[in-house]
């Protein structure tokens, strides 16, 4: 692991993803030391056993290219 000197900062984010049912995700996700945030994922009615509860981890990803 490399060390943090005066110019540099170390940020690690780390992120758990467990199953809920189907196609439908948990994550739990920050940086550590940090608050952590729970959040969820699900595919649309187009792939069999998606609900269209939540978001899509496609939507989640191109949000955080929009950030």
């Amino acid at each position: 692991m490399a060390t943090a000197n005066k110019h540099t900062r170390m940020i690690e984010v780390m992120a758990e993803a467990t199953t809920v049912q189907g196609w439908k995700k948990q994550v739990v996700a920050g940086q550590r030391g940090e608050k952590q945030f729970t959040f969820f994922a699900d595919e649309g009615s187009y792939m069999p056993g998606g609900e269209s509860s939540a978001p899509t981890p496609l939507t989640y990803f191109v949000s955080g290219v929009a950030l």
